[in-house]
């Protein structure tokens, strides 16, 4: 926690918190029955895996078969893949998906069959704070689901649709919208059922997956639903101090609630702020959170159906991490004692199974209290291979080579290019990235705090080759220490079209660590910050390029990325 308790308040808190806990944990603030979904799922809980597929095509080296392995061996059973299908197509043809998006899910669809796990093909879109569903969606899905029905009718029984994720017209009148989502929904089950009448679909409300606007749908004449609500309830607490949401602003929420640990109010407080700190003794008690489950089983067996809740989870930036972890083992029990499947949001991410998003090594980063929770199993294997590990056994520090960076993690939100790009007279691909704007990075993450002291005494260099047409090229090419969890301090240069020509020809570049300069860093929080002179070449976590104060719509091109020494 944030705060600073005294020896006694800290003492109370937890005595209170065992008792509430006891209390929970032994069944005696349950009903003595409670009711159940009759028709159910062949897999109970899994998790999801977001950025993979979204925003575009920067983030396919996120995972591999390797996490679907890591994944199976602590007991997950179902994978839900949020993929932002509207942005793989191309709308000047008729919404025509890439090739590269169903080479994806060809290989996680192939990894769930080969290792028994569910797979859920999720059209996803933007849910931001300020965003709105597209008010002419229907001709997107209508476009689309067959296209994706066509692909995988003839697969086994792995897969499983789910028509959209989090609809939400917010045209100011949320009945009228809720109802529009239903006809939508509907119509969108008949195209796909025309293609492929064997796969399970899942369908949702139309006010952000809400449990109420599921339980207000329409009746669809098909017996191989799978209904679906999501659940970040008592929100104050799951997104405390989330930067996209109205309580940005609060921080240090309990849970179970406890009066004398409320936070204060923030200055001149917003409406929204005061009616959830005011409300929060009531949003989160037991009776708020569990009753509309009830809710929904009855809803799901009325209709002779399946029902899950494949979103729910809890930020772990400022939730108290032992209280993170009875949310979920409070929140898990209840659904599985009303056999409601569940699929937590997320896996590496801020919501994820790991201790933070800058760690995510299997198993050595896992978050033992959360995965323990949620009724997984914690793996006992020794320490994980890493890049860095297998670069020091092999004297072989390669980053990016043909479209892989293995046991590296590649992020970026561009809108435009491919982590595996090709040319017409070669097979070997890179990166490409277009349409850029100021700042727009390219991250390659190491999972771990690297110590680059030998590299570094013995003049390594940084190589890469990169092309361009930009006449303006202009990148910084940067280090980031360790120090990230508290501020990321980098050892930075910049190369330009002295390094570069703009020729569209591939450049060979070659950068030694000892010219890199300790330049400071920045974060939303601080913005810039001027160098301290406390970069550490024993703390290296990512290797980071960045497009700079201009925008590209040319961009450029990298490949064959490593230290040489």
């Amino acid at each position: 926690m944030a705060d600073v308790y005294t020896i006694e308040r800290f003492m109370m808190k937890k005595m209170l918190f065992a008792a509430i806990a006891a209390a929970l944990f032994s069944g005696a603030m349950f009903a003595s029955t409670v009711p159940k979904v009759k028709k159910q799922l062949p897999f109970s809980k899994g998790v999801n895996l977001p950025v993979w597929m979204e925003y575009g095509k920067f983030n396919t080296l996120l995972y591999g078969k390797k996490d679907f392995e890591n994944l199976k061996s602590i007991g997950v059973e179902a994978v839900r893949i949020p993929v932002w299908f509207d942005v793989w197509a191309d709308k000047n043809n008729d919404y025509k998906l890439d090739s590269e998006c169903f080479e994806m899910l060809d290989k996680a669809i192939a990894w769930g069959e080969e290792l028994g796990l569910y797979i859920i093909l999720d059209f996803h879109n933007d849910c931001s704070g300020a965003s709105q569903t597209n008010p002419k969606i229907e001709n997107v899905l209508l476009k689309i689901w067959p296209q994706i029905a066509e692909r995988y009718k003839s697969k086994g029984g792995v897969v499983i649709y789910e028509v959209m994720n989090e609809p939400h017209f917010e045209s100011g009148n949320m009945q009228a919208d809720i109802s529009k989502w239903g006809k939508v929904q509907g119509k969108v089950l008949q195209a796909i059922r025309a293609i492929d009448k064997k796969h399970s679909i899942i369908v949702g409300g139309g006010y952000w997956d809400s449990l109420d606007s599921m339980l207000k749908l329409p009746f669809y004449k098909d017996d191989n639903l799978i209904y679906n609500f999501h659940d970040y309830t008592p929100f104050l607490f799951t997104h405390q101090g989330a930067s996209w949401t109205f309580s940005k602003r609060i921080k240090n929420i309990p849970f179970p609630y406890v009066k004398e640990r409320m936070p204060p109010l923030p200055p001149n407080a917003t409406d929204a702020e005061k009616w959830e700190i005011n409300n929060y003794k009531e949003d989160s008690a037991e009776k708020t959170l569990a009753s509309p489950l009830d809710k929904a089983v009855e809803f799901a067996n009325k209709r002779n159906a399946a029902l899950m809740c494949n979103e729910f989870g809890v930020l772990m930036t400022y939730a108290d991490p032992e209280e993170r972890a009875n949310w979920y083992r409070m929140k898990c029990k209840w659904m599985d004692e009303r056999g409601i499947a569940r699929l937590s949001w997320d896996y590496t991410q801020e919501f994820g199974l790991y201790k933070s998003p800058q760690e995510s090594r299997f198993p050595d980063d896992l978050n033992r209290q959360v995965i323990e929770a949620m009724g997984y199993k914690y793996p006992s294997a020794a320490k994980s291979e890493t890049w860095f590990s297998r670069a020091v056994k092999n004297n072989d520090y390669t980053i990016y080579k043909d479209g892989s960076a293995d046991l590296i993690r590649v992020q970026s939100w561009s809108a435009q290019g491919s982590l595996a790009a090709s040319e017409n007279d070669s097979n070997e691909r890179f990166i490409e990235l277009k349409d850029l704007k100021p700042y727009d990075e390219l991250l390659f993450q190491f999972k771990e705090a690297c110590d680059f002291t030998r590299l570094f005494d013995q003049n390594a260099k940084l190589e890469f080759y990169a092309k361009s047409l930009d006449k303006k090229f202009d990148i910084t090419v940067y280090f980031r220490d360790m120090e990230a969890k508290i501020f990321p301090w980098r050892a930075s240069t910049i190369v330009t079209t002295d390094d570069v020509k703009p020729d569209g020809y591939w450049h060979k570049v070659s950068i030694p660590l000892k010219t890199l300069n300790d330049v400071g860093g920045w974060t939303p929080q601080t913005n810039w910050r001027v160098s301290e002179g406390k970069f550490s070449w024993t703390l290296v976590d990512a290797l980071v390029i960045q497009n700079n104060n201009h925008r590209s719509q040319n961009g450029y091109a990298i490949k064959d990325i490593k230290l040489v020494h």
